[in-house]
């Protein structure tokens, strides 16, 4: 199987590809080329460039078919949390994909989205919970994503097998310095304690990338899987996470800190309908 993956030198990306290039032929786009060396497929280039995609990627631009997209690149958003670019360069990473999706007539198409689509709220949230991601810190790059979904089902329906998933707070080896998981980590490490806010109370869903890369092999292998779907491991508190990386890597006296301030919303992710598929 000829694979494309979008986004190779972020964390997802560069699990996929070590996973995958055993068994399959892997094409990648990456902004930079980063630590790995470009070979013929891959091809360095700003997605958010669309007159520039355009001029560089024509009907014969791969030499063999591609058999399916996995598209993970993205903006994340900043410490400027209302730095409107960030939904626009997502907007745009967007269009250049419909333009390549409909050169390189791939049967399927993985689109990586996330539950940020949902309010940071209580309440458990299915695939139709209402969307509101203005309650979210990160809402631009959120807001972009439900419009990469929308873009994605108008523009490629008829001539592509869609799937979009909503996926939780992904975590492993790699993973970037300022999510929670390695933020708590990287305090283990220096204090011997991790300081849990919102007396821990918090709940969200956590995917780890064995889980997450386990899922695509499945959703790859069924031609009847499409639509959008959320894409979640465990439910839980900060708290139970907080003990989750003590048991990986602290020992007996490895201590949390509980502190009153911040966010305590319970968001539950329901992602039984692609766990029945």
């Amino acid at each position: 199987m000829n694979i494309l993956i979008t986004g190779v030198n972020g964390f997802i990306g560069k699990h996929l590809r070590h996973h995958f290039q055993s068994q399959h032929e892997i094409f990648t786009i990456s902004r930079k080329a980063g630590a790995q060396s470009l070979s013929a497929n891959d091809y360095e280039i700003d997605l958010s460039d669309v007159n520039l995609v355009k001029e560089r990627f024509t009907s014969n631009v791969f030499v063999q078919k591609i058999d399916v997209i996995i598209h993970c690149a993205a903006v994340l958003s900043t410490t400027d949390n209302k730095d409107i670019t960030v939904f626009h360069r997502n907007n745009a990473i967007t269009e250049s994909m419909i333009y390549i999706a409909g050169i390189v007539e791939a049967a399927k198409f993985i689109n990586i989205s996330s539950i940020g689509v949902y309010p940071n709220s209580d309440g458990t949230y299915t695939e139709e919970s209402a969307i509101e991601p203005s309650m979210n810190y990160e809402c631009l790059y959120s807001l972009s994503k439900i419009c990469s979904e929308e873009f994605f089902k108008f523009y490629l329906k008829d001539s592509l097998q869609i799937i979009n998933l909503r996926l939780g707070q992904v975590y492993g080896p790699g993973m970037r310095e300022d999510r929670i998981f390695s933020i708590m980590k990287d305090e283990l490490q220096k204090e011997n304690t991790i300081t849990v806010f919102g007396n821990g109370e918090r709940i969200s869903n956590f995917v780890s990338i064995s889980y997450f890369i386990n899922k695509i092999e499945i959703i790859m292998q069924n031609n009847k899987i499409q639509g959008t779907y959320n894409l979640g491991e465990k439910n839980m508190s900060y708290s139970d996470l907080a003990n989750m990386v003590i048991k990986e890597f602290g020992n007996s006296s490895s201590k949390i800190i509980l502190n009153e301030r911040g966010v305590k919303s319970k968001v539950i992710i329901d992602s039984t309908k692609i766990d029945n598929l």
